[in-house]
């Protein structure tokens, strides 16, 4: 690194004035050695390192015990980051001057930027010993000792380099690389603030405080301090790449992408960058891209655990087992199977295959604390699910609270109320319990607009396998969780009172029907194919006042699990957050959102002459031709036998965004039917809360 070169000609710097006793009084262009000493200094200051090379390599066979020729040479070596000549070179100075303090300290440079580590350590040790107060010495031992892991010893040398040198910026900031090592990342900030307050251009420092503020979820902080960095030093590719993680973290993929391209425009063979983009492009369903972007990276470096495990990530979230199986043995032949993330990977595979003890027993190896935060969630839900399915339920379930409890404390959660999305569906409750009755006229429909039909319910009720199954139909184009109705309501902008929708004029529903129908395009394929479009939602559950408003003629279908099942499956799952699903991290919160969307549901039942079908997920997995045949003729179509073709509607469907895309490839799934049996104890407190709509719904 420069700053180490500069530190290194410093040093060659003070050795300038040589002694007579060094070199003997020849010389070898009829000049002094000294005068020599000195141009060699001047072409170090102007960098022209070969010259440096050539000459002090001539003057050393006249001067061949000038341990000031040897120290200038390695300088230049380490100039061109040849590490070998400069190690030789600092090694013969030292050889010549066993007293030479900067020269150990060089050599201590050089030995660190090589892995050497153990030696740099001792020569680092070396030079302190023979001047105390060599600040600069205590500073190069401390990222020695860091980089070997001596976390505490490097600690305490960084303290010792401040305590002789309070102002020595680079100090402060390789305090904070210790400390955030150390995971104590306020502390590590602290130090880069110091280090920023007394010399504001140093790149890295701003660059690594970045890392430890996306470490914290502080991704807006991380965000600026990249931005600092980068005006430092426009080319710090390191710090692209990072402030792509940190755009990554707030979700806006595309700019990610940006951010990981320019730090590979600088460093085509930057790895870290190449996975990482294959991370934003996975994202964003660019699946050929991120296939592609990982394979890069694992060209460059192939034992990059990371990579493998993303590549492993993707390939298991296509359910796309036989890659998965492949790239897994590649994984392991390249990096072992110890790594953390391979034994995750590892474990993912198994519980795939239903090899559950297999699944806890790699799962059982790997050390959590260890475990990087982004993926702790993830280790315990699969965990959970493998104790789950062993009959092992206590254990599971506190795998499932560990899981939770992660989540809750996490930067993202912060960004979300526990309690507002659920009062909001209480006051809309109340709205409607009151004796206001809807006075609105049947909206026309624009020429050659069919109503959709809404499929609602709760989370986790079985709507993503009654999806696959119903877009089986020939005639039948389910569009899956996408925005349409959030749009309406964000363009009516009001609260969705029976008094609101009153008020609503006919060509203001017309309006709404529009916004609806121009969200929708943005998902078909095509322009639908004349297809009976599902849009499948479950929570638009709670938008059904202002979807009847909108379209008086749609049709619902209610989709029901018992209510026991159906709020334990959502404790049990790893969603994306937001207002809603940040309710499912606690069980109690859990079963009061489902009582208040139900009584929402019955209030909107009261007021409105909806038009809906109950379908039962136990029944479903039970008998689907007779569970669907009835709701198939609900929506005005003929029974199709392909519905039976479930299983290939979603290998064929590629990515799928619900917890249970890795349970509709399967054959019809029992287990989860009357699951909450097996919780009974950990279910007690909630079920008070369920106990009307599990009689309400007839289970």
């Amino acid at each position: 690194m420069a700053n180490y070169f500069e530190q290194v000609l410093l040093n060659a710097k003070k050795q300038g004035k040589v002694k007579s006793a060094t070199a003997s009084p020849a010389s070898l262009h009829g000049e002094p050695l000294k005068a020599q000493v000195d141009g060699l200094i001047a072409l170090l200051n102007q960098r022209r390192l070969k010259e440096v090379v050539q000459q002090a390599t001539a003057m050393a066979t006249e001067f061949p015990n000038a341990a000031v020729l040897f120290n200038i040479l390695g300088a230049a070596y380490m100039g061109l980051r040849n590490l070998d000549g400069a190690i030789a070179s600092f090694s013969r100075a030292v050889q010549l001057k066993p007293g030479f303090a900067p020269a150990h300290n060089n050599l201590g440079v050089a030995l660190k930027d090589k892995g050497r580590l153990a030696e740099a350590v001792a020569s680092f040790s070396k030079t302190v010993q023979l001047k105390p107060d060599f600040a600069e010495a205590y500073n190069n031992l401390g990222i020695a000792l860091k980089n070997d892991g001596r976390l505490k010893e490097a600690i305490a040398s960084f303290g010792k380099a401040l305590q002789l040198k309070p102002g020595y910026a680079e100090a402060h900031s390789s305090l904070g690389t210790a400390l955030q090592a150390h995971g104590r990342l306020d502390d590590a900030i602290a130090s880069y603030d110091k280090a920023l307050q007394i010399k504001p251009d140093i790149a890295e420092a701003h660059n690594n405080r970045g890392v430890a503020l996306n470490y914290l979820g502080r991704f807006d902080d991380a965000i600026a301090s990249f931005g600092n960095a980068l005006r430092v030093k426009a080319d710090y590719f390191d710090a692209h790449n990072n402030m792509g993680l940190a755009i990554q973290g707030q979700g806006r993929m595309q700019e990610a992408i940006g951010s990981f391209s320019k730090a590979l425009q600088i460093k085509p063979d930057y790895a870290e960058a190449h996975n990482n983009l294959g991370v934003s492009l996975h994202s964003l369903g660019l699946l050929d891209e991120a296939i592609a972007s990982f394979g890069k990276a694992l060209a460059i470096r192939p034992n990059y655990p990371e990579a493998h495990s993303n590549l492993c990530g993707l390939y298991e979230k296509q359910n796309s087992l036989e890659e998965l199986e492949g790239t897994l043995e590649e994984a392991t032949r390249l990096c072992g199977e110890d790594h953390l993330e391979i034994l995750f990977r590892l474990a993912q595979l198994a519980s795939r295959k239903n090899q559950q003890e297999a699944a806890a027993g790699y799962l059982n190896r790997i050390q959590v604390e260890k475990i990087q935060p982004s993926l702790k969630a993830s280790y315990f839900s699969l965990l959970g699910k493998s104790y789950d399915k062993l009959g092992r339920s206590d254990e599971a379930f506190t795998a499932f609270v560990n899981q939770n409890d992660l989540t809750l404390a996490s930067a993202e959660a912060k960004k979300f109320s526990c309690d507002g999305y659920l009062t909001s569906i209480q006051m809309r409750k109340d709205d409607w319990a009151t004796d206001v009755r809807p006075k609105w006229v049947r909206s026309v429909a624009a020429a050659g607009q069919i109503s959709p039909t809404f499929m609602v319910g709760f989370p986790r009720s079985g709507t993503t396998l009654l999806d696959t199954i119903l877009r089986s139909h020939p005639g039948i184009s389910v569009v899956e969780e996408k925005p349409m109705a959030g749009a309406m309501s964000k363009a009516f902008d009001q609260g969705h009172t029976i008094e609101n929708f009153n008020g609503l004029s006919e060509a203001g529903a017309l309006d709404l029907r529009a916004v609806y129908f121009n969200e929708l395009k943005k998902h078909l394929d095509g322009d639908g194919g004349g297809k009976l479009v599902v849009d499948k939602y479950p929570l638009n559950i709670v938008h059904v006042g202002l979807i009847h408003r909108v379209f008086p003629d749609a049709k619902f279908i209610l989709a029901l699990r018992h209510p026991c099942d159906c709020v334990l499956s959502c404790f049990m799952q790893t969603f994306k957050l937001n207002e809603a699903m940040i309710n499912f991290l606690s069980l109690e919160q859990s079963a009061e959102l489902y009582a208040a969307v139900m009584e929402l549901w019955f209030a909107y039942r009261q007021k409105l002459n909806l038009d809906f079908h109950v379908l039962k997920y136990e029944d479903l997995v039970q008998d689907l031709e007779g569970t669907c045949k009835p709701l198939i003729r609900f929506l005005g179509l003929e029974w199709d036998d392909n519905l039976h073709n479930y299983q290939k509607t979603a290998s064929e469907r590629g990515s799928i965004n619900t917890p249970s895309y890795s349970q509709i490839v399967q054959p019809l799934y029992k287990q989860a039917s009357g699951r909450w049996i097996n919780y009974r104890k950990q279910m007690e407190p909630v079920k008070p809360v369920l106990q009307p709509w599990i009689e309400a719904f007839g289970y």
